[in-house]
């Protein structure tokens, strides 16, 4: 469906995206909580954190498998 160099570029481009986000959370991830709100705090960023990351990931699975 999608032209080969242009999905290894989108590809690229999600393992940049999750490296990003990655970055812009890693100050507040490796805090350790300080009371039950902040580790509930924590709890949800990591919840969020891994969905964000599935769906690049299964983003950039349809990408390698040339399709839908």
């Amino acid at each position: 469906m999608f032209d080969q160099k242009l999905r290894r570029e989108a590809i690229g481009l999600l393992g940049t995206a999750a490296a990003m986000i990655i970055e812009d959370r890693h100050a507040a991830l490796v805090v350790l909580p300080s009371d039950a709100a902040s580790a509930t705090a924590l709890a949800t960023m990591l919840e969020r954190l891994g969905a964000d990351l599935h769906a690049l990931g299964a983003a950039a699975a349809v990408l390698a498998r040339g399709g839908p």
